[in-house]
């Protein structure tokens, strides 16, 4: 076999492999000999960055740095002294450990045994092959940098922290520090501490925080905002140093003793430049600034003028300014060439400065973007209703201001929709137009007033009225002044004649109507007839108790009735003036203001019955209570069935969850989420319904009847059933028991309204004394027939079913034969179906 051999010995391809094995093992022993070594000069690096050199004196210096140079030939000797270049063999040692079967070592091996033996050199050939494989495919060892079993203390990181810490923060240069504390006469600087200090303070309405300049660098130049304060502060004999600078006026650096060897400089940064600062001719510190200027705000509207619900003015406005709006205010003059010079308005007006109002800052001062809405009642104002320029201005800390474009509106205002509240305020506002405007006024108001038979329904408005005109009439001709006080009378009296006492619910309530209906007629905005809604809403609430309060005081149950004997709740007439706004917001104001009328007839007709004695539906005693209990019976009966109904869904909800699983379909996601809830929540459900149930049994009055409380209580335990059965699962059950409570509770109701309706007849009966008082009092006919509330036939109950009642119970009649008749449903659904068509 050494015969074979090739006389030239082949490069080895796996010298490159091994040479950068050894050179990790190199740096492996390099970082484990020095790293004692790099962490010291780390250490005093960070320490020379962070000014050690100035605050040492000299020999203090001296003895830190000789301990220094000590340290640092001490972990240099022992670097050097534990170091060793790897050797060639263990470079490949190393290689040959990290891979399988160390072929390496196979390559370099000769066999022992089988020397001359065909098949025992094949086999050592084919192992040779295998290892040369392996080999081929060797990658470099990397080197096993970690130091933790080396440094115990972790020393090294103490040092990387303090290091990286003085890259960052500190803006010392270490070598110049040092090189001038050692340097001749830098020994007494450096004992001394720092020989200046400076700031950067920008103004306090930017938000921005003060820079300390040591620690800033020159270049580039620093951004400062408009006015910033720069205070340079030396430490020494002010003469030794000198300040320069270009981003203030002349002459603003210059220094300025402030106590025993202490000198300061201060000024405003008004343009971009330079400072630099001297001391005995040579330069020590130096920065370039950058001034951004401060804009000045910008206003403006951002929709147009709105008269609120009241006749406030409502403005939307947005401000923006880049360090913050501090104040904001808006100004409105009188635009007169734009005014229709008629009437009262046709002489020259007096001299009235603008208006002046300041705008809500919703943000608070200071902030860079507002927006705001701005309401205010001018209503007073002599300019209501005339054409006005509307003009924005903003203000920020700096005093800069910024005005908006101006726009020409008609000032709003409060609205009169009464006739004559609106000549009185147009009579005041000619006067505060102009004093020449006096006697025309004076005489239109006597016109107005000369008859106020049926015109002045409030005495005071027109006592207030002739007062005004006697003062009007007695003031000097031309004194504007003396006509502040007449003006106030005419706004008081147009605000009574309009509003009314609103003490007197009556009266409230027709002013309101009347309001209302001039509205509706004329060109009011939805916002204005919504108000007036609502004014008509809380005046008919009010009528209506005033009404009940008086009906208690004479022992009666009020009457609420409407014409031709039908009943009408509260309920129907705010459905009622509902319906009348909804109306009125899709434009059809016609028919709104004839649904108005037709609410003020069933109003009429309430006052008239309760005049009559209350002779309605009411009556005296308890019947009041009987009533009440019935309509609490009947939500109670409502929402059983609705229970009946989720109950339903849920025991659906089952079926169709039980049928996937059986036809191991997937399980349908939220399906135990439906209208009614899961079994757990109509079984709370069920609980309150029983719970309320039995208070209504306790509270029913005497005249109910013990078979009308049985049928309740009856109820009541079928409610207990049902909870349990949906508590345990049994939405089959609880169905079976729900429709039984439904059945109790509807028995329950029919017995009690017919014991009520015994007990009023026999109490009516006993009233009357006779044939003759019952036909006096007009509840029968000559037949003997109960008659209405108002005379005409008719009894309590409801003999019309509703329009589509029949054909909705035949629809759900239809739609249970059709189911029950489908065998594919589950038998637990076919059985419910079935006993519901027993029910039928």
């Amino acid at each position: 076999m050494a015969g074979s051999r090739p006389e030239t010995k082949p490069r080895d391809p796996l010298d490159a492999v091994v040479r950068r094995t050894r050179a990790g093992m190199a740096l492996e022993r390099g970082l484990q000999a020095f790293w004692p070594l790099g962490a010291l000069l780390a250490l005093l690096w960070a320490a020379l960055a962070f000014g050690v050199a100035d605050v040492l004196s000299r020999p203090a210096l001296a003895a830190a740095g000789g301990i220094a140079v000590l340290g640092f030939l001490a972990c240099l000797w022992r670097g050097l002294s534990r170091f060793r270049w790897p050797a060639l063999a263990e470079a490949r040692a190393r290689l040959d450990a990290g891979l399988p079967g160390r072929p390496l070592a196979a390559l370099a091996d000769r066999p022992a045994l089988g020397r001359g033996d065909a098949a025992a050199e094949a086999v050592w050939a084919a192992h040779l092959r295998r290892m040369a494989r392996i080999a081929a495919g060797a990658r470099a060892t990397p080197p096993d940098l970690r130091l933790a079993p080396h440094d115990p203390w972790a020393l090294r990181l103490a040092a990387l922290t303090a290091l990286i810490a003085a890259l960052v923060f500190a803006r010392a240069d270490p070598v110049a520090e040092l090189t001038a504390a050692l340097s001749p006469g830098g020994a007494s600087a450096a004992a001394g501490g720092p020989s200046y200090e400076a700031w950067a303070e920008p103004p306090a309405y930017t938000g921005r925080p003060t820079l300390y300049l040591p620690e800033v660098v020159a270049e580039p130049a620093t951004p400062l905002p408009e006015g910033t304060k720069i205070t340079l502060r030396v430490y020494g004999d002010p003469a030794r140093f000198a300040v320069t600078q270009d981003v203030a006026e002349a002459g603003a650096g210059a220094l300025a003793p402030a106590a025993s060897g202490i000198g300061v400089a201060s000024f405003d940064v008004d343009r971009s430049g330079a400072v630099a600062l001297a001391e005995d001719g040579r330069r020590i510190a130096g920065w370039r600034f950058e001034m951004e200027p401060d804009a000045a705000p910008a206003i403006a509207l951002t929709g147009p003028l709105e008269r609120g619900p009241a006749g406030e003015t409502e403005l939307r406005f947005r401000a923006e300014d880049d360090h913050g709006v501090t104040a904001a205010e808006a100004e409105i003059a009188l635009d007169l060439p734009a005014v229709d010079r008629r009437h009262g308005l046709a002489v020259d007006p007096a001299p009235r400065p603008p208006l002046k109002v300041e705008l809500p800052l919703p943000g608070g001062r200071g902030q860079a973007e507002e927006e705001g809405l701005l309401v205010e009642d001018f209503s007073q104002h002599p300019w209501v209703g005339l054409p006005v320029t509307v003009r924005l201005t903003a203000r920020d800390a700096l005093g800069q201001t910024g005005t908006g474009e101006g726009r020409t509106i008609a000032l709003p205002g409060k609205r009169f929709y009464n006739p004559l509240a609106a000549a009185l305020a147009e009579q005041r506002r000619d006067l505060l137009w102009s004093p020449e405007n006096a006697p025309q006024a004076a005489q239109i108001l006597r016109a107005v007033t000369h008859r106020p038979e049926g015109l002045f329904k409030d005495e005071r408005a027109y006592l207030m009225t002739r007062i005004a005109i006697r003062r009007i009439e007695a003031a000097p001709p031309g004194d504007a002044a003396a006509l502040e006080g007449p003006a106030e009378l005419l706004w008081r009296a147009a605000l009574l004649v309009e509003e009314g006492d609103l003490s007197d619910a009556a009266e409230r309530l027709a002013r309101a109507k009347e309001r209302l209906q001039e509205a509706l007629r004329g060109d009011a905005s939805d916002e204005e007839i919504a108000q007036l809604m609502q004014e008509l809403r809380e005046a008919t609430q009010d009528y209506m108790r005033q009404m009940a309060e008086a009906a208690r005081e004479r022992g009666e149950q009020q009457a609420q009735g409407g014409a031709q004997g039908q009943s009408m709740t509260q309920d129907q007439i705010q459905a009622l003036m509902d319906r009348i706004q909804e109306l009125s917001e899709q434009g059809r104001r016609a028919e709104a203001e004839q649904l108005l009328e037709m609410l003020q007839q069933m109003l009429e007709n309430m006052e008239m019955r309760f005049a009559q004695g209350g002779q309605g539906q009411g009556g005296p005693g308890g019947e009041g209570q009987g009533e009440q209990s019935m309509q609490d019976l009947g939500d109670a009966l409502r929402e059983q069935q609705n229970l009946a109904d989720d109950s339903f869904q849920e025991l659906q909800r089952q079926f169709r969850e039980g049928r996937g699983q059986q036809d191991g379909g997937p399980r349908p996601e939220g399906s135990s989420r439906e209208r009614g809830g899961d079994a757990r929540s109509l079984a709370e459900r069920q609980e309150a319904l029983r719970n309320l149930t039995e208070e209504l049994q306790r509270s029913l009055p005497g005249e109910a009847g013990e078979t009308a409380r049985e049928a309740l209580r009856q109820a009541e335990r079928r409610m207990g059933e049902a909870e349990q059965a949906l508590r345990e699962g049994d939405a089959s059950g609880a169905l079976d028991r729900q429709s039984e409570a439904i059945d109790d509770l509807r028995q329950g109701m029919r017995e009690m309204a017919e014991n009520m309706r015994g007990d009023r007849n026999g109490d009516q009966a006993g009233a009357q004394g006779g044939e003759g008082q019952a036909l006096s009092d007009g509840s029968q006919d000559p037949l003997g027939r109960p008659l209405g509330a108002q005379g005409s036939i008719g009894t309590d109950q409801n003999m019309v079913p509703e329009p589509d009642a029949a054909a909705r119970a035949r629809g759900l009649l239809d739609e249970i034969r059709r189911r029950s008749g489908d065998q594919a449903r589950p038998q637990i659904e076919l059985d419910y179906l079935r006993r519901l068509l027993d029910r039928f």
